[in-house]
């Protein structure tokens, strides 16, 4: 279960949803008021874990742990939101539904998520991070370009591959391998350390679709092949059981709440 991985990690984590917490309280109240930020138990969690669970095989100062984290939700918090804007606000302009679900709100807290990530990297001198951030950000957006184009088919396309490699894949490797990189592990780790994110991301993020265990377990088999090169401890052993309770399909049922 996610909770027997959380457990461990626990007090990282929480220093990780207070950062997230004060940041999205302004003036004029709780951000919650404007957008949609209610997300499942595995989408609050599953990016940040993969963070701490990363940098702590390396020995990663807290504080820097905590602001990627903060970074990486906050990105997949606002690319969620853009997803979900409604093209057409007649009905929110004439008082007809709430602020929420018309779009003049929601893409100026998704905006606002995004320029938070410049001052999180900033606080926690870990400016070097901004490139290969900017490029996973981009690689969303264009996913979500693609995503307006698809159309369903079982088994999934090549299509909805790209879409979840661009969506979903890229920022849970930029989960593991920025940490790593941080904390200054080998080149040839870093390496590891994004193909476990990646593979992982594609199963996640095409299990979230509906896509039956039959056609993610190549990737979690990959996912778990990556490990090998990891030093041995509690960490990789937690990491292993992520791509488990995934080949058991834990986790699709508890889709994010929109």
């Amino acid at each position: 279960m996610l909770r027997d991985i959380i457990t461990p990690i626990e007090g990282e984590l929480i220093s990780v949803h207070s950062l997230i917490k004060k940041n999205l309280t302004i003036k004029t109240g709780c951000l919650g008021r404007y957008a949609h930020l209610e997300f499942s138990p595995i989408n609050k969690n599953i990016r940040p874990v993969l963070v701490v669970l990363s940098s702590r095989i390396y020995g990663l100062a807290r504080t820097k742990v905590t602001a990627l984290a903060g970074v990486i939700q906050f990105i997949y918090m606002a690319s969620t939101i853009h997803q979900g804007i409604t093209e057409n606000d007649s009905e929110y302009y004439r008082g007809n539904i709430d602020p929420k679900d018309g779009s003049q709100f929601p893409v100026l807290v998704g905006d606002y998520l995004y320029g938070k990530f410049f001052y999180f990297l900033s606080e926690a001198d870990i400016l070097n991070l901004l490139d290969p951030l900017a490029d996973i950000i981009c690689e969303i957006h264009e996913g979500g370009i693609l995503r307006n184009k698809l159309t369903k088919q079982v088994p999934p396309s090549k299509a909805l591959h790209e879409v979840v490699r661009k969506e979903t894949a890229e920022l849970f490797a930029g989960c593991c391998s920025l940490s790593a990189l941080l904390a200054g592990a080998p080149q040839e780790e870093q390496e590891s350390m994004r193909r476990y994110g990646f593979n992982l991301g594609m199963a996640y993020g095409l299990l979230e679709q509906g896509i039956s265990r039959e056609h993610v377990s190549a990737y979690l088999g990959k996912a778990y092949d990556s490990l090998s090169r990891i030093a041995a401890g509690l960490e990789r052993n937690l990491m292993e059981e992520l791509i488990l309770i995934l080949y058991r399909q834990e986790l699709p049922a508890q889709r994010m709440v929109i």
